[in-house]
């Protein structure tokens, strides 16, 4: 049975309550100190959103409590990709990682710089090899303890992100959105490849700040106030379910995890500590998953024969990608999410907290 552990938070305790979390879940007997650790970013846009990617004072609480157990900052990395509309060279600015980094002496490796070699799985894959015709991930990480630090917010293609979305950006390349309409299966692959190359997993999921709405980007901030972790994937994103407040079955990747026994989808075997003691004790942020106009656009591209191959297969790929940064950075941030920024950075502790990582660089 696994163990996932919930706790409260505050920003005045952020550092505290990662370090319970993290022992409650017991990640130190799974997390070996000996061998490489690789923690893995989430990167949802290169310029800052609140809940959009992983916050710098969740990856410092990390990676305080690592040193504090005894691990070596020269055996862990920080990782992270880019997309066809993100880059990571902003968005580890953009995002203010890079002093997290600087301060405790870990390296970076952008994924677009690692070597992706061929992957041989003990089970055929849902819809991996039929979409991309390989298995491939990245050689710096074989072998190493795999944390993946994911948001808890909504996603127009996959209902919600967490540690198996997390992973989409660890083993796929650029070419990651041709996944959209098999998601959950490719998902579902991922977890399977990640548990053929790693050492170990861990996940610790953040919700100080939430994402409600047209997810990945274009989301409506709410204060949550909560962190969950654990050693199990598939059982982090079925607690990360409730939080929500989506219901369990839609989200396809986890009973299909389950199904293949990668994973612990059913909150009867899930063994929660913490600050919850049961399945109905956990708050519910009814957060409601919608599509903006660009991922409903894709999805609607995509269901077309041929359409995928002309498009997205082709030179003229530009043509949505440069949309996508229309849309986001020149339409929506300005006119709709600078307000959302603003109170965030301006109204909240976690914003001013947020902030503080901003002047260390300065």
């Amino acid at each position: 049975m696994p163990k996932v552990a919930v706790v409260n938070t505050t920003p005045k305790t952020i550092f505290d309550d990662i370090a319970r979390v993290m022992d409650l879940a017991e990640y130190d007997k799974h997390v070996d100190k000996d061998v490489l650790t690789t923690i893995k970013l989430n990167l949802s846009w290169s310029k800052f959103y609140p809940a959009c990617s992983t916050n710098p004072y969740v990856l410092d609480g990390v990676l305080r409590k690592l040193v504090a157990d005894g691990f070596d900052p020269g055996m862990v990395q920080a990782v992270e990709n880019e997309t066809v509309v993100t880059n990571i060279f902003e968005g580890i600015r953009g995002n203010n990682w890079y002093p997290v980094m600087k301060k405790h002496r870990i390296r970076f490796l952008p994924l677009i710089y690692a070597h992706y070699v061929p992957v041989e799985l003990p089970q055929k894959t849902l819809a991996l090899e039929d979409i991309f015709g390989e298995v491939i991930a990245p050689k710096e990480i074989f072998g190493s303890n795999i944390i993946h630090l994911p948001t808890i917010k909504t996603h127009g293609h996959s209902w919600m992100t967490g540690a198996l979305k997390d992973s989409f950006g660890l083993y796929l390349t650029k070419k990651r959105h041709l996944a959209h309409l098999k998601i959950h299966e490719v998902l579902v692959d991922l977890l399977l490849l990640q548990k053929t190359i790693s050492h170990s997993e861990f996940v610790l999921t953040d919700g100080t700040v939430m994402g409600d709405g047209a997810g990945p980007r274009t989301m409506v901030p709410k204060i949550g106030n909560i962190l969950l972790a654990t050693t199990d994937m598939v059982a982090a994103d079925t607690v990360q379910t409730r939080l929500m407040g989506i219901p369990l079955h839609v989200v396809r990747k986890l009973q299909l995890a389950h199904e293949l026994g990668l994973g612990v989808a059913d909150p009867e075997q899930i063994e929660l500590v913490g600050d919850y003691e049961s399945w109905d004790d956990l708050p519910n942020f009814n957060l409601r998953p919608g599509r903006s106009p660009v991922i409903a656009w894709n999805r609607g591209f995509l269901k077309f024969p041929g359409m995928e191959r002309f498009i997205f297969r082709s030179p003229l790929m530009w043509l949505p990608t440069q949309l996508s940064g229309l849309y986001h950075d020149g339409i929506w941030l300005p006119l709709f999410g600078k307000k959302w920024v603003r109170w965030f950075l301006e109204e909240t502790e976690w914003g001013q907290l947020w902030k503080s990582y901003s002047e260390e660089d300065s």
